[in-house]
């Protein structure tokens, strides 16, 4: 049976005639036969564009799944511009449809998809031989079917598209055309921009555009073949798949036909092709496609149509001026021939679930989060939370955006003077299309006033608190006095920006963020890694006249690589329930180097009207300068801090005995060389926040720890000395591990 094809547009021409490079290398290597496995039969021209014609022999199975031929006729057309692939039609008249066709004016000759990448990145690895092995590649796989595999997206319905409509969340649960209007975002017509929101028509005086909804019955994938041009056109597609566009269109008209407001507005038709992959299983998807309605005759600069010119173009009226009359009887002759469409590529709009996908997350968390504090860090870290849906957030900051903020915030200057948490909680919304991710609270933790009964309700309620306030009252406050079962997470910035911290409580709050903030500190005492870790910034910045009005001088790209990785850390640490400290330095170089505290755990008890809070690394750091010293006793200084409003004593570290120290088996009077420079060396490490708070000694083995007639004395002159300042001070005596006394002097 003789094989028929296609004729190529153009004139023939000799192979010497070509102009274009990449035409003539083909056909060159065709004619010399440097491409063993196909055969130039000729060449043609045609304006800018140049095409070669070749048989090309193909690897097919015995029993192919596409009737694709041992040996197909190609044509390859290129143009002098090169700035698109060549054209690659498959010319044999009885070629069959086969998944990745290109979409054309016409359904004729079918043209190959051959390539998925961009054509300026192919140009980079291009070569005649390559070429044509990835059209026989493609003529083999489809043969096959192989072309199109089990786990790759189904193919669309269209390929190409005049612009893009962004269609709402939450679309596909049946939304109709009585709920729905869109909105043109841009007003260029090269690349118009439309918006489908839920908005009742009826609910506006003036409806720009309206959407009209279509439905196909499901269908295999594969595209449509032939670029609908017409309503007529797009009909005669759709109708195959059960769906009248046609019919259904003059029954919505005839409803909107009272309402002048919808006579006059421009119309968009959104069709749903459910597609199912192949002809036996069930839909998988469902690919909607938008179609912009314009009089055709208008091609040169195509305005919309509106419903009352659609109407006329359909024969469900006629119109004289401004006045539209019904037709008792559609004029069926009327079949929207007149009526241009112009496809727009329906995108979805985000949502929480696609925004954790895109972002690489394998599931949505929704905990309930508490942001107490969303300045220059906290703004940042809720803003990236939010774009990856991760959370829901309650965020809580009586602060109000101001100028200079701008430089480091996540806001910008159209949110000046207003309140900082309302304004991100409102930017975190609209990234969603103003759905609920985020709420806020504009109020002082510390003064909640008319306040409280909301922002107790929020931290009641709440999986996690995250304090990102820099207020260490407000750590406290939170860690201590807020009736919650959400752990408690800090972040902060250190004075000059170049370090994150992160101290996070373990789920069963075990570990309370304050015990954690005083091994926090001794990590800062004692690792040389974190030397001048909280070095004050060389200067300060004054902003306004107040002597409070100054700011310090911190860049936006440190805040913003700390909030980033506050963001990783948070969303790891929600999935871990143990206790963590960790440390992020930036380095010069750019590098960034975490630094861990592992913590210990807390030991807390009450004593003498005091509640006492230390650590067992501690203890056993005094177990061990106890060993190290046997027979002999013992001792040296504790540094730590007070809560003096919730009568709290923090114990944080102990010095070793002085060198001038006197060591007996039954005695210990401690020396004092060096030991006030080494307290007061230590105390600027942290700022003063950690200091001397007493002392301890070491009873030998099986005297016990109970005070000797020595040791009150030593209570009773700690009793002046801290005293005096109104100060309790602590002596610890430590016998055996696991035995271990402490004496409060009074304040």
């Amino acid at each position: 049976m003789k094989t028929c094809y296609f004729s190529v547009a153009g004139n023939p021409v000799a192979l010497t005639e070509l102009q274009i490079e990449k035409a003539l290398d083909l056909a060159v290597k065709l004619s010399d036969e440097s491409i063993g496995f196909a055969r130039l039969v000729e060449c043609r021209k045609e304006g800018e564009s140049e095409s070669v014609i070749f048989d090309l022999d193909v690897e097919v199975p015995q029993e192919p799944i596409h009737s694709i031929k041992a040996s197909e006729r190609i044509s390859a057309r290129f143009y002098k511009s090169d700035n698109t692939a060549p054209d690659v039609n498959a010319l044999r008249k009885d070629f069959p449809k086969v998944p990745h066709l290109n979409l054309h004016l016409q359904e004729y000759p079918r043209n190959l998809c051959i390539y998925d990448d961009l054509y300026d990145n192919l140009k980079l690895r291009w070569s005649s031989q390559k070429f044509v092995q990835d059209i026989r590649s493609w003529l083999a796989l489809t043969a096959r079917g192989e072309l199109h595999q089990e786990d790759q997206p189904l193919e669309p319905i269209l390929v190409d598209y005049l612009g893009h409509i962004v269609i709402p969340s939450g679309f596909e649960n049946g939304a109709t055309h009585n709920q729905l209007t869109v909105r043109r975002i841009s007003e260029n017509q090269e690349k118009p921009f439309f918006l489908l929101q839920y908005a009742p028509p009826d609910q506006g005086n003036n409806v720009e555009i309206l959407a009209s909804i279509h439905r196909c019955k499901p269908r295999t994938h594969g595209v449509i073949h032939r670029m609908p041009t017409s309503l007529e056109d797009l009909n005669s597609i759709t109708i195959s798949d059960e769906l009248d566009i046609i019919a259904e269109l003059r029954e919505n008209l005839k409803r909107w036909y009272n309402n002048r407001t919808y006579l006059d507005a421009q119309l968009l038709l959104i069709i749903e092709f459910p597609q199912k992959r192949k002809d036996e299983s069930s839909p998988e998807v469902i690919e909607r496609w938008a179609f912009f309605i314009f009089d055709a005759s208008d091609t040169i600069n195509p305005n919309g149509m509106n419903v009352r010119e659609l109407g006329y173009n359909i024969g469900i009226w006629q119109s004289f001026g401004s006045q539209t009359a019904l037709l008792l009887d559609t004029d069926l002759s009327m079949s929207g021939n007149n009526v241009g469409i112009a496809a727009l590529n329906v995108i979805r709009d985000i949502d929480r679930f696609s925004a954790t996908a895109i972002s690489g997350a394998n599931q949505l968390v929704t905990d309930r989060f508490v942001a107490v504090g969303v300045g220059a860090l906290g703004s940042q870290v809720v803003m990236n939370a939010a774009r990856t849906g991760f959370g829901t957030w309650t965020l809580i900051d009586h602060d109000y955006l101001m100028p200079h903020n701008l430089v480091r915030h996540s806001l910008n200057r159209v949110f000046v003077g207003y309140n900082k948490a309302e304004a991100v909680a409102f930017e975190a919304n609209s990234i969603f299309g103003g759905t609920g991710i985020s709420s806020a609270i504009s109020a002082d933790v510390l003064h909640l006033g008319r306040k409280a009964g909301e922002v107790s309700k929020a931290i009641e309620e709440a999986n996690v608190i995250l304090e990102m306030s820099t207020s260490e009252s407000v750590a406290r406050m939170l860690a201590r006095d807020t009736n919650s079962n959400a752990r408690r997470i800090s972040l902060f910035l250190t004075p000059t920006g170049n370090d994150l911290v992160m101290l996070a409580e373990d789920e069963n709050r075990s570990f309370m963020l304050d015990a954690l903030e005083m091994q926090y500190y001794r990590a800062i005492l004692s690792n040389d890694l974190l030397e001048g870790h909280l070095d004050l910034s060389d200067e300060r910045y004054r902003y306004a006249q107040s002597c409070r009005d100054v700011t310090s001088r911190l860049p936006q790209y440190l805040v913003a690589l700390h909030a980033s990785i506050a963001t990783r850390a948070l969303r790891t640490v929600v999935r871990d329930t143990s206790a963590n400290v960790a440390i992020w330095q930036a380095q010069e170089d750019g590098t960034v180097r975490r630094v861990d505290v592992i913590p210990a755990e807390v030991v807390c008890f009450v004593k003498d009207g005091w509640e006492i809070i230390t650590d067992e690394a501690l203890l056993e750091n005094l177990y061990k300068m106890r060993n190290d010293k046997l027979p002999n006793e013992t001792g040296g200084v504790l540094l730590g801090t007070y809560d003096m409003e919730r009568k709290i004593i923090y114990i944080v570290d102990a010095l070793s005995s002085p060198p001038d120290s006197e060591e007996w088996p039954t005695l210990y009077i401690r020396g004092c060389e060096s030991l006030n420079e080494n307290v007061t060396n230590l105390s600027k490490k942290v700022h003063g926040m950690i200091n001397y708070i007493g002392e301890w000694h070491t009873h030998p083995d099986g005297a016990g720890t109970c005070p000797s007639n020595d040791d009150l004395k030593v209570v009773n002159w700690l009793e002046g000395i801290m005293g005096s300042a109104g100060l309790p001070a602590v002596m610890m005596i430590v016998e055996q591990p696991g035995r271990v006394s402490y004496c409060v002097a009074k304040t």
